[in-house]
């Protein structure tokens, strides 16, 4: 080659020494104008081009330079850097174990190689490599930094700290060995210190995206999710297609309570790397929290796919199968759950739901027994006494409710507060747990700011909403139809947002004709519900169920409306700063008692519950059809069984042996129950067959049972509500027993706006005095039955149309404050 090509050649490696790219291109071309295939003009055009970022140009020519020169050790080691650049770490092995078999092959080509080899998970032997870089050069502070990360990918930690350790004594500046160090600290789970060097290596290298991302890890950690949130958004701003920060970012707005944007981020995350794990554990959590199950179900089977053992996403599957009605899928899924960590709460709640939801009482409580046996946990032990409450097994419930109890004042999530209302609480003890539970449940999803408060009405009729998944043939259903019917029209619009199942009955149909607006929400994820709530600018929601099961009240704590109710579904407070108000009567929350509740008070004149006077009674069978006996004197409750109490009990099997002949007529709620009950009754010296089990009937059939019986005895300190409304519509006379809570005086409300407010007691002493008069004075007993057939005529309990006229006038009020 000539002279002058020699010449440029020199320049041009004189240029990349200088980091003159430009011109050392512009020097090779010339040379390769006149030696198409000289090597070294290859191999420099090839670095020129690697140093302007073009790592994929700068590969085609170094290739071509080796086809020339195999054994060019400049090529070799800068094609190797090139697939390092772009990732193809097996190319770059290959090259750089090329390169590393020349004589004189210098340190980098070694620490290259170690970092090929590091990046395909051979930590082992890429420490071997850097160890003979480092022997070559000992001082080198990026050998060592290499070698650091590849004995933390090993697990040898104090090796790496001590390597970047003595990159830092070398070059004090060093932010990536800073970083690392950081690192480092944050898996030794010191993320003080971790902080600490993620800040000292930004100070230093104020764009160092892998610190900016690291050190938002350690402020969500450390809660502070502001910080957290800036940090990674520096990130981004810096590399917008990092879909690590991205994820990052997505972690913490699911955190702060912002599912919806996390869900989009998390999406970003998934077009881009279809197969981070963490990022589809993260949607499945955002979607659950969206109440989107079957797209977390989606999500958490790919995490599953990939980690089979991944405990977390195993219980959560359990979890968002029962949510859709998958209750064989959720089983098996729950049950896998169990295999993987038996202490894991989550799993046992599932199998005793889906146990529940089969009608298998029994088994749902012996799950939760296992449940609580292997997680010691105070929700096992909350479910569990509940559970014993249902069976009626009242011996284990007696060695149950004083653990809980005992846990109330402190415990956020040992029970639901609907769980409460049957046993002995008063309604200061419901509202403080009850706020309690709202904050663990509902976080910072939860708050009392009103959306669209202050903002004035532009449609000319009041727009009330309704928000239920009862509106179907169910109690509240019954109690609440003609009410809908009876709407004004002409001054309010009413909504109903249904998220129960459609039975495809004349309820069903009577309802969606009873309301102007009848939407089935029941299959929209909840943020698409709470859209559609909020873009119906409704001027009052009414929730309808409360702490009761299968509510969504995560729609109301997201604050759809400006005036949120509570009514009717739930006797008690909300404790939840996003219920605004809660309609009662001057009986059940007297004047001086709003202070055990959350919301403030509305007060219907009479009694808060309405009554639906298109109810139909069958006719009456004989006593024999029923399994009643003739002659006898028949009392009757048809509540729950979860309701009936020991103490209460023991005054019903009282009054039967002081009634002679006399049976108890139950409600058959499930085959456990009955035959506790008949073996307390036993205990009690009370013949088993006295107890006389009512199958459940159409409501029709159900209500002409009352005219089969001479008297209702009432619950507590659970009472009756509709039960009590369908023992007086039906004609029969209750019995009511008075505390302090709401559900312990819903049925003595009943019974003072139906005229009768002398069947209301206030003592146990006194309920059974009371019905024991009632059992021998036939006349006083007669005389009140002839109040009571005046009373489905000239009551207040049963003059519905008066009812709604009330009730809408609350609502205009409630709605002008606003």
């Amino acid at each position: 080659m000539s002279a002058s090509l020699n010449r440029k050649l020199t320049q041009a490696r004189e240029r990349v020494q200088a980091g003159d790219a430009a011109t050392a291109q512009s020097l090779c071309r010339e040379v390769l104008q006149r030696a198409p295939r000289n090597p070294d003009a290859l191999c420099l055009l090839g670095i020129s081009h690697l140093m302007q970022g073009q790592a994929r140009e700068a590969a085609t020519l170094l290739e071509q330079a080796l086809a020339v020169q195999p054994r060019h050790g400049a090529a070799l080691e800068n094609l190797g850097l090139a697939n390092l650049v772009l990732s193809e770490f097996a190319q770059a092995e290959r090259a750089l174990r090329a390169a590393a078999t020349l004589p004189g092959a210098p340190a980098s080509v070694h620490m290259r190689l170690g970092v090929a080899i590091l990046n395909q998970g051979r930590h082992a032997e890429a420490v071997a490599e850097l160890e003979r870089a480092r022997a070559i050069d000992p001082r080198d502070p990026d050998i060592l930094l290499n070698l650091g990360q590849a004995l933390y990918g090993g697990g040898d930690y104090p090796a790496a700290r001590q390597q970047f350790t003595t990159v830092l004594d070398l070059a004090p500046d060093h932010a990536d060995a800073m970083y690392n160090m950081g690192v480092i600290c944050l898996q030794q789970n010191d993320p003080a210190q971790a902080r600490q060097w993620f800040e000292r290596a930004l100070a230093r290298a104020p764009r160092h995206v892998d610190a900016l991302v690291n050190l938002a890890v350690v402020l969500q950690r450390e809660q502070r999710l502001d910080e957290a949130l800036a940090s990674v958004q520096r990130a981004l701003a810096i590399q917008p297609e990092l879909a690590q920060a991205r994820s990052n970012l997505a972690n913490i707005l699911l955190l702060q309570g912002n599912p919806e944007a996390a869900r989009e981020q998390y999406l970003n995350v998934l077009r881009a790397l279809p197969n981070l794990v963490e990022a589809q554990e993260g949607l499945a959590a955002a979607s659950f929290a969206l109440g989107r199950f079957n797209e977390a179900i989606r999500s958490l089977r790919e995490v599953l796919r990939a980690e089979p053992d991944q405990r977390g996403a195993a219980n959560a599957l359990a979890e968002a199968l029962l949510q859709v009605g998958e209750l064989a899928e959720a089983e098996t899924a729950a049950r896998r759950a169990i295999e993987l960590d038996a202490a894991a709460e989550m799993p046992y709640s599932v199998l005793a739901e889906i146990h529940s939801v089969r009608g298998e009482i029994n088994r749902a409580v012996a799950t939760l027994e296992a449940g609580l046996e292997h997680t010691r946990s105070d929700s096992m032990l909350g479910k569990l006494t509940f559970g014993l409450r249902r069976l009626c097994d009242w011996e284990k419930w007696r060695a149950a409710w004083p653990r809980l109890a005992g846990l109330l004042e402190n415990s956020p999530a040992a029970i639901s507060p609907f769980s409460l209302l049957c046993e002995p609480t008063t309604a200061a003890q419901q509202l403080i747990y009850a706020r309690r539970w709202c904050a663990a449940q509902f976080g910072a999803s939860a708050n009392g700011k009103s959306a669209g408060s202050g903002v004035p009405r532009t449609h000319p009729r009041l727009r009330i909403g309704y928000l239920s998944s009862d509106f179907y043939g169910h109690a509240t259903a019954h109690l609440l139809a003609e009410v809908l019917e009876l709407h004004n029209r002409q001054r309010f619009e009413v909504f109903a947002y249904s998220y129960g199942p459609d039975d495809a009955s004349p309820m069903r149909a009577r309802l969606r004709t009873a309301c102007e607006h009848f939407i089935d929400i029941a299959r929209e994820p909840n943020d698409l519900a709470i859209c559609r709530i909020r873009d119906d600018e409704l001027d009052v929601l009414v929730d309808l169920k409360g702490h009761t099961m299968g509510a969504r009240t995560t729609l109301l704590a997201h604050r759809p409306c400006s005036v949120q109710i509570s009514w009717i579904g739930y006797p008690g407070t909300m404790g939840a700063a996003f219920i605004d108000y809660l309609i009662a009567d001057p009986f059940i929350i007297p004047p001086g008692a709003e202070s055990a509740y959350s919301e403030r008070i509305l007060r219907l004149p009479h009694c808060y519950q309405p009554n639906d006077r298109k109810r139909m009674v069958a006719p009456t069978l004989a006593r024999a059809e029923y399994g009643l006996p003739d002659t006898a004197f028949v009392f009757c409750c048809f509540n729950q069984a979860y309701k009936i109490t020991p103490e209460v009990f023991a005054v019903w099997m009282r009054l039967l042996q002081n009634t002679p002949g006399s049976v108890l007529w139950l409600l058959e709620d499930n085959r456990w129950a009955t035959a506790n009950l008949q073996a307390a009754a036993l205990a009690h010296s009370i013949a088993p067959a006295r107890l006389v089990f009512a199958p459940k009937l159409p409501l029709a059939q159900h209500l002409a049972r009352y005219r089969a019986a001479d008297l209702a005895l009432d619950t507590f300190p659970y009472t009756s509500h509709t039960t009590a409304s369908d023992a007086l519509w039906g004609g029969c006379l209750l019995i009511a027993l008075c505390g302090e809570t709401f559900a312990a005086r819903v049925s003595g409300s009943i019974l003072t706006a139906g005229c009768l407010p002398g069947l209301v007691a206030h003592s146990l002493e006194d309920y059974e005095s009371l019905a024991l008069r009632l059992v021998t004075d036939r006349v006083w007993r007669e005389d009140l039955r002839a109040q009571l057939a005046a009373a489905k005529h000239a009551s207040p309990l049963f003059d519905t149309a008066a009812f709604t006229r009330d009730l809408e006038r609350l609502y205009q009020d409630v709605a002008d404050k606003t």
